[in-house]
């Protein structure tokens, strides 16, 4: 594959810029006695800032208290006998592709690498006007004339349809699949061998509907592929807890398995919505239906290779969510038995607390560091380097994997990597604002791809 262009230099110039940030601080508390503020007025700011801080602090803090329990669940529910027997049934990977020339095939490829054999592959091309459905036909071609006398290949069905968008594309993929397990997989992709079998471990037990697998950022290289590395890594993690409560209302586009009856029963994507993976997902805890996280089911998605690109995803996101909420919010503070009371009552209001806290975060930190530099007590932002460390180094001991040079150098800045996110976001929600209220629709995300996986 292709690999994209990167500024190494720069990129070591930043990284000792953010640890010098990250060093001064530490210092200031030896350079510097804080002392008290007089002003009572500014004292109060402080703290009704550091108390909306404290809130959503406090859910992070129990999420990581119980994250630790979820493997430990998952190898109990094992040996209680939940997956009991052989369970293999067919599995429908359905991949929606519009103008993804560069990574179409690849995602392919890896699929047809997969360890588990049962399955059949089903690429919807939505549209496209790039050569992705030339390199397609001539794939699937060759594919048919080598595997005629394969047993047991897996079976690949391709089908090009008028652009409808990304709903209407994996509708039609559910359409023509034949699988028990539907599995919906992004045409910039790279799954992990084991990743279908580890899916399917979890339909072993009957009352699981729906799993999100493990998603990583596979371009890295760039220092946007390096922040949402880190993003996806934190994000991920907590859908530990999540999985434990039941309480997990996103299933990506790029790594979401369900059981068949689940479209049998609430009905196929939205073609309307542009979260049209949220707006699934807020169905089925609306049904009732058990949502787990498959951890070992890593999957690599090729993340937005420049800032532009990063926007316009958060864009969407952002955007797709207040029209999901919407369109849902018979959810929120629901009293139907049939509802999670954790997700109705808390954890659905808290990413509405989150936004609404988002849109003031320029003003909490303007207040904050205000407040530091004239009392030269740095105690807030040094308090929130120290969680983010100890988030890292939770991580680090869960996962082995992260045990690398690359990921420790991010401990110490990850604090400040994180910044860019956040300004990304916050425009992304002013601009969600401005769109609603003039009716803007945008249309299914798309950037130049670089196929790069590091």
């Amino acid at each position: 594959m292709t690999r994209a262009k990167t500024h190494p230099i720069a990129k070591i110039a930043l990284y000792i810029l953010l640890y010098g940030v990250t060093i001064s601080l530490f210092a200031s508390t030896l350079l510097f006695k804080g002392h008290q503020l007089q002003s009572p007025h500014v004292t109060m700011i402080r703290a009704i800032v550091v108390l909306l801080a404290l809130i959503m602090l406090a859910k992070h803090t129990f999420y990581l208290s119980l994250c630790p329990w979820f493997d430990i669940i998952q190898i109990r529910r094992r040996k209680l006998g939940l997956v009991k027997g052989r369970y293999e049934p067919l599995v429908s990977v359905i991949i929606p592709a519009w103008n993804e020339e560069v990574g179409l095939l690849s995602t392919v490829k890896t699929l047809l690498e997969s360890t588990y054999q049962n399955i059949e592959i089903v690429v919807i091309n939505d549209g496209s006007t790039d050569g992705s459905d030339r390199i397609m036909q001539r794939f699937v071609a060759r594919y048919c004339s080598t595997m005629i006398s394969t047993p047991n290949a897996p079976r690949l069905i391709y089908y090009y349809k008028e652009n409808g968008g990304k709903g209407s594309a994996l509708n039609a993929g559910i359409r023509l699949s034949h699988g028990d397990i539907i599995l919906s997989i992004d045409a910039d992709c790279m799954v992990s061998p084991d990743a279908i079998a580890h899916f399917v471990v979890h339909f072993a037990d009957p009352e699981v509907m729906a799993a999100v697998g493990n998603v990583k950022i596979g371009n890295t290289r760039t220092l946007i592929g390096s922040i949402q590395h880190l993003e996806y890594l934190f994000s991920f993690y907590f859908k530990k807890a999540d999985s434990i409560l039941n309480t997990i209302y996103i299933i990506g586009g790029a790594a979401g398995a369900f059981r068949r009856e689940v479209f049998e029963r609430i009905g196929m994507y939205s073609t309307t919505s542009i979260t049209e993976d949220l707006d699934l997902s807020m169905r089925i805890q609306k049904a009732g239906m058990r949502i787990v996280y498959a951890s070992d089911a890593i999957i690599f998605t090729e993340g937005a290779s420049d800032l532009a690109g990063l926007i316009r995803q958060r864009l969407r996101w952002k955007r797709g969510r207040f029209e999901t909420f919407r369109a849902h919010r018979s959810l929120f503070f629901s009293t139907n038995k049939r509802h999670n009371k954790l997700l109705t009552w808390i954890i659905l209001p808290l990413a509405i607390f989150g936004d609404l806290q988002l849109g003031f975060e320029p003003s909490f930190i303007a207040v904050l560091y205000f407040f530091s530099l004239l009392t030269q007590d740095f105690s807030v932002f040094i308090a929130g380097v120290v969680i983010v460390v100890m988030i890292f180094l939770i991580q680090l001991a869960d996962d082995q994997q992260y045990r690398s040079l690359p990921f420790l150098t991010f401990i110490p800045i990850g604090w400040l990597l994180f910044y860019l996110t956040t300004v990304v976001e916050i425009y992304a929600l002013l601009r969600s604002c401005w769109d609603l209220l003039h009716r803007h629709q945008p249309r299914w995300q798309h950037w130049k791809r670089t196929g790069t996986f590091s």
